[in-house]
Formats: structure tokens, sequence, C-alpha cells
């Protein structure tokens, strides 16, 4: 499949809008993700995917996965390990990142500083354990404080969480609709699905309003459910819990995946939009240039994915693992002050 762009008018061919579109009626869409993402891609402009550098980046993945250089259970914590826990810290993966020359938010548990915003995030969640606190309580998380927010997120040096009066509110709603709906229990909600991850996802969405991740693309609804899915294939890393149907999942679109791909060349920004991210400018949530970036990165991982005969979240997991490398120099990530990634 050749992905060509006319790079003086910024405007993608015919050749590929009916590539995207072929590609799209090929492959599973339970969720309306990958047709309402090409959907932004054909109509581009300020993103676009480079077919070409591919290549290298593919055998990397494929070198990975052969050596077996991928996250794993030991991402999740290390303390309670339970489809409760999984499914709460998911319900809080979100914006970690610091300001222009401000420190980031870290933990320091137990006795060194955790870096990495999902680690340290993993990290409040084994302190609280340790300490007592019932943050798998359902009916704690229901009556949740903001002092205790501030202590279970407690960073180091003063330096508190982004967002932290949001992820308060969520975990008061989730536990509120734990208790209410399921019994204060996740895995009455994995039973009623039968542990598929497709009607996993489409009940977080019924159910728990912080995980609709969708926007409105020239007066169409996208669909990008990026903490909604990760929540399903977060869940399949457990022994006990054998999530079906984890190869219909896309990639879950954030701004580290964008940032590595961008590394090699593989997405590309106009001009305009390359100055904003590398100074550092933060981009309007719901802005044109945030779904255009969003939409790329599915695609672009869909490429690989399908060049690899491989499920899309593998590339995603991949790739994350990829990011965390300091081998590889990359440019600053996109940043927009969001919920949803």
């Amino acid at each position: 499949m050749q992905f060509i762009l006319n790079m003086h008018k910024f405007k993608l061919n015919t050749h590929f809008k009916n590539s995207v579109e072929n590609l799209v009626r090929k492959l599973p869409d339970p969720f309306g993700i990958r047709k309402t993402t090409a959907y932004v891609l054909i109509n581009s402009q300020h993103v676009w995917v480079e077919e070409n550098n591919l290549y290298s980046i593919t055998k990397r993945i494929k070198r990975q996965i052969d050596e077996k250089q991928l996250l794993s259970i030991d991402q999740l914590g290390q303390k309670t390990l339970t489809s409760q826990r999984i499914f709460l810290q998911d319900s809080i993966n979100f914006c970690f990142w610091a300001k222009n020359e401000e420190k980031k938010w870290l933990v320091e548990f137990p006795q060194k500083k955790v870096t990495g915003g999902w680690y340290s995030l993993v990290a409040c969640f084994d302190r609280a354990i340790d300490e007592g606190i019932p943050i798998l309580d359902a009916n704690f998380l229901q009556g949740m404080t903001k002092r205790d927010g501030e202590h279970i997120f407690k960073g180091t040096n003063s330096i508190q969480i982004p967002l932290l009066n949001d992820r308060i509110e969520i975990l008061r709603e989730t536990g509120k609709i734990l208790k209410t709906v399921y019994g204060g229990n996740f895995e009455n909600l994995l039973l009623r699905t039968n542990y598929d991850a497709i009607k996993i996802v489409k009940t977080l969405l019924k159910e728990f309003p912080s995980f609709r991740d969708f926007s409105t693309f020239k007066g169409k609804k996208i669909q990008f459910l990026k903490r909604a899915q990760i929540c399903a294939y977060d869940l399949s890393f457990l022994p006990e819990n054998i999530i079906s149907n984890i190869d219909q999942l896309t990639i879950f679109a954030d701004y580290k995946l964008p940032q590595i791909l961008r590394a090699f060349n593989i997405l590309q920004y106009k001009k305009e939009l390359a100055e904003k991210v590398d100074s550092y400018t933060n981009l309007e949530k719901d802005s044109q240039e945030e779904l255009e970036i969003r939409a790329a990165t599915i695609w672009a991982c869909e490429l690989i994915a399908n060049e690899l005969n491989i499920s899309p979240s593998v590339v995603d997991n991949a790739l994350w693992y990829l990011s965390r490398m300091n081998t590889i120099k990359v440019k600053p990530y996109h940043r927009v002050l969001t919920t949803n990634y």
C-alpha cells in the first residue's frame, strides 16, 4: 500500500484516500475509531504519515517482539494487583506532563524517586495500599476528600499531580457507580461482559462518563477511546483474566506515541504546528491540530500492525517501551490539558 502526499498543496491524493478507505473496510471497527479517524487523516491540513519511513520502525518492533522487549504485568503495580486496581488506575491515567522549565510531578516510594508519570501513579497506589488507605474500596472513593487526594498523590518537593481536582472527581464518580451498579466490585462488570474486550469498552463508555473520549471534526463525531481501550488491554495482563478480542482494539492515542513516531520521521508536522509543539505551546483541546495528531498516530500504527500482521495493541506496547529508552533523540511531545490522555 503506497501512501503519497502532495507536499506543496498539503493534500492527500485520491490513491491515498482509496487505500485508507479500503483498509477501513478490511479491518474490524467495533467502536468506529478506524472509520472516524480515517476521515480526520484524509482531511488533514497539519499532520501527515510518511509511509516511506515506516520500514525502520517495523524492523525494530519485530526485533523487540522477538527479544520480548515489551511492557509486562510489572508496569501495573506490585501490591494487590486486581482488576479493580487496574480499572481505577486507568480511570485517572492522563496528563502527567509539566510546563516548560517547570519540574515534573514525581513520587518517592518506597525509598527512591519514581520517574515517569504512569509509574508515579502506580507508585501512589502501591504507597496507599502500604499505608492502609482503602484506595480500592468503592465506599472510600465515593467519599474521597480533597485532603485524601492530596495525600494519596503527594509528590516530591510539594509538586502536585496535574489536574488533581479532576482525578478526585473522577474517582468519586467511579466509586459511586461501582457501588450502585456493580456492588462495589469491578469484577462484576467483567463477569457481565464475559471478559470480552469489545463489551468491556462499550460498558465503560455507557456506565462511566469519564471514559467518553470523542471529539468533533468538521461536524462529524470522532472516536479515540484511549483510556477505555487501554483498560481492556491492561486487564489482559492478569493471568486469571482471559480477555478476548484484544486484537480488535486500536492503539491508545496519547502524547508519547506521536513523539516517538515523529522521532522516526513517520509523523510529520506542518511548520506552524511543529513550531508550536517544539516551543511547548499548549494546543487547544479538541482543536483540529490535536485531532490530526491523534488520528495520524492511530493510522501510522495501523500501517505498522498491518505490515507485521500483529495486533495494534502490541504495536502500542512496543512503541511505549521504545519511548522509555534514552538512546533515541526526541523532540517535545504535543501538550493538551485534557483528561482523555
